[in-house]
């Protein structure tokens, strides 16, 4: 274990998904990371449920170091002087870290906070992780707790909740939002929400757009406002200062549990709970569905008593730990769930306006075009947008003029998203690796220079604000080797879970004047979109297939020349910015790879036939998945079919590696004495020809085929 200016060197450990609570041993233990260096182990027993692999931490425990607690190396002369001081500084408190693996052996603590220790705390208490979300501080929900319920019932992202807080392997039993009611001054409530009939959620999902948890059905969602403030319940519980967790031991979680009535059909929590609906804030209007609110007098004394009573039944649940018998339980719960049923809207509340819909953004994204004069096709705009939703980069290919850093720009303005969170880079020719893109680290002065292109800074900035959407364009991407430049991104944009790029090496965090400013590691979220433009001419570099298998390269089509004369330009409209949790809403996940047998058949055969052109031919899983991927994402439309979809991605995948001599590739592109398409590709094309015209695919094939016969090489 090396030592950096009293800083012990963790670049050798990995750190885990989630956070664990737990409490501190007695005792320290002597520690020497480098001569003359003097350091001190202490230990903490874990409490609550720990990752996979870390079965044996739970009887070994975890070892922690004083010098990443804020004492130096060489402080203490003695085990008891060490011991003193870290005993009066968590005295009465537990500790919440980030478990980690050093070495693969060592069972390791970092990212160490304290926690209020619970008042009538007992030794062997087990404790549960709960996620708890701000419902009224987050700007996805504005305060409203119908929102929330029907963002939960519906697997919609709920922000506020990542990796660093939460292991997905961890299945919750319930989870906690906090409101506040319009008429109930600035304090705070919260609402339990859980499966009715099942121990925990099916699923847990954490992604950058927010997190998802699994119901077996939407109707299975109970919920329960319950007063965490109450003496019997705050004395057990440890709500996180810092995070956004409250740990609940696992004996009072059924109890807790015991007063969960179904959500009303209508979505309107805020009235069973005692509070006024806010105007223009309905949410029993099913957001995307148009469901309409019904309308009908309230009863008002029961919903009243069951409002009042609930947080007061919940509370005396917990104190009690189960003393009270199971009938009474019984009666009590189905009482709480009648009320709930037989309640009924509010007969003032005002709709309030739908959140938006992929449908209603494309909308948005032809009026935009056609706002600015721009001449962009339909299928074009749908599928870039398609392509984003799925690809971890987007190109966009042509001529010099056709448009496509236009396109970017006009994306971003439809996302409503300011200027400095949609950064066009222009790529220099002199560009060697990624210190010209991002920036390096100055030894001598021991400070991070960022480049100027503001990549560096976008990404921090992306990653502290996850709630919030970025675009980055790459324009003119070729003008260097983008496998030299862009060597970093290459092999991030290929990582699915946890993609981080890497600014200096970690272990020098510690000796870096702006290392608050510049982290040595970003984690790159789902809110930053990658895309690039290139020319293809005598001034550019060729993409490898490195690059090609990871990005979607799209080449516009270009318009008559007539056509500009109907054209107009209005006064442009200014939209809302699209939130992250609403950009992730448009996305669909499949475990599957989402393509049909008649695909896979089809992919099957066109690989094999690509396969004869060399040894380089053929493409891989990775690109199969991903067109799996894209055509799941097609939204609804009659402009752009899963047949339209296949054969651009036939092009975009597939086919951009094409390339090379007249004699690989004379047998599978070829062109007849009338102009017309053959060879092996084509007949492909045609024996598949049920699913997709193949209209785009049979032009570049053709194209191909003329440069073969030109220059006995295609590009």
């Amino acid at each position: 274990m090396a030592l950096n200016n009293g800083y012990v060197n963790y670049s050798s450990f990995r750190q885990e998904d989630g956070k664990v609570i737990g409490r501190i041993r007695t005792g320290v233990k002597a520690a020497y990371p480098a001569a003359g260096e003097q350091d001190y182990r202490f230990f903490v027993e874990p409490l609550s449920p720990l990752p996979r692999g870390y079965e044996d931490a739970q009887r070994l425990g975890f070892t922690g170091f004083m010098s990443r607690i804020g004492y130096d190396c060489s402080t203490f002369p003695s085990d008891k002087e060490a011991w003193a001081a870290l005993e009066e500084q968590w005295s009465g408190k537990l500790v919440l870290f980030t478990p980690a693996l050093r070495n693969n052996k060592y069972f390791v603590i970092d990212d160490v906070q304290a926690e209020a220790e619970p008042l009538s705390m007992e030794d062997g208490t087990a404790f549960v992780p709960v996620p708890v979300f701000d419902a009224e501080a987050d700007p996805a929900f504005d305060g409203d707790i119908n929102k929330f319920c029907w963002h939960l019932a519906e697997g919609k992202p709920l922000p506020g909740l990542s990796r660093r807080y939460w292991d997905r392997a961890q299945l919750p039993p319930l989870v906690l939002a906090a409101f506040r009611h319009p008429d109930a001054g600035k304090k705070k409530g919260y609402v339990l929400f859980a499966p009715l009939h099942e121990e925990t959620f099916r699923k847990a999902e954490i992604t950058e757009g927010g997190a998802y948890f699994e119901l077996p059905d939407k109707r299975d969602l109970g919920y329960a406002p319950v007063d965490l403030g109450a003496p019997d319940i705050h004395a057990q519980i440890v709500l996180c200062r810092t995070a956004p967790l409250c740990f609940i031991p696992a004996s009072l979680v059924p109890f807790l549990k015991e007063n969960l009535a179904p959500v009303p059909e209508d979505g309107n929590l805020l009235r069973l709970l005692g509070g006024r609906k806010r105007q223009g804030r309905a949410s029993s209007q099913r957001q995307g569905r148009g469901d309409a609110a019904r309308e009908s007098a309230p009863e008002k004394g029961k919903e009243k008593d069951a409002a009042q009573d609930a947080p007061k039944k919940t509370a005396e649940k917990g104190g009690e730990k189960g003393r009270r018998s199971g009938e009474k339980t019984a009666q009590k719960k189905g009482e709480g769930r009648k009320a709930a049923q037989e309640a009924k809207p509010a007969a003032d509340a005002v709709p309030a306006p739908e959140a938006l819909t992929e449908a209603a953004f494309l909308d948005r994204l032809a009026r935009t075009a056609q706002n600015r004069g721009l001449l962009y096709t339909a299928q074009d705009l749908i599928n870039f947008h398609v392509s984003l939703k799925v690809s971890c980069l987007v190109i966009l290919a042509g001529m010099s003029g056709t448009g496509k850093s236009g396109l970017v720009r006009l994306y971003a303005d439809a996302m409503g998203l300011p200027k400095e969170q949609a950064v066009m880079i222009p790529v220099r020719p002199s560009w060697m690796d990624d210190s010209d893109l991002l920036g390096y680290l100055d030894m001598k002065n021991m400070i991070y220079r960022p480049a100027d292109t503001g990549l560096a800074e976008l990404l921090v900035e992306a990653s502290r604000h996850p709630e919030k959407m970025y675009i980055v364009c790459f324009d003119e991407m070729n003008l260097a080797r983008a496998e030299h430049y862009f060597a970093q991104f290459i092999s991030v944009l290929e990582k699915e879970e946890n993609p981080v790029v890497r600014l200096y090496n970690p272990s020098l965090a510690p000796r870096i004047y702006n290392s608050a400013a510049y982290p040595a590691e970003i984690p790159v979220g789902r809110n930053v979109l990658f895309t690039g433009t290139v020319n293809v001419d005598e001034s550019t570099y060729h993409f490898s297939d490195k690059i090609l298998d990871r990005a979607n390269v799209i080449t516009l089509h270009q318009g008559k020349f007539r056509d500009l004369a109907r054209i107009g330009r209005t006064e442009p409209e200014v939209w809302p910015e699209v939130s992250a949790a609403e950009w992730e809403s448009f996305r669909r996940v499949s475990d599957t790879v989402a393509l049909t047998e008649a695909e896979l058949d089809f992919l099957d055969a066109l690989n094999e036939t690509l396969r004869k052109s060399g040894p380089a031919g053929g493409f891989g899983y990775r690109v199969a998945r991903q067109m799996g991927r894209y055509l799941y994402n097609i939204p609804e439309s009659a402009v752009f079919t899963r047949a339209d979809g296949l054969d651009c991605q036939t092009v975009q995948r597939i086919l951009t590696k094409l390339r090379g001599s007249g004699e690989q590739l004379r047998a599978l592109v070829a062109e007849d004495e009338e102009g017309r398409l053959t060879g092996e590709a084509a007949a492909v094309l045609d024996r598949f020809s049920r699913l997709s015209p193949f209209g785009e695919s049979r032009r570049v094939l053709l194209r191909k085929a003329k440069e073969l016969k030109l220059y006995d090489y295609t590009f």
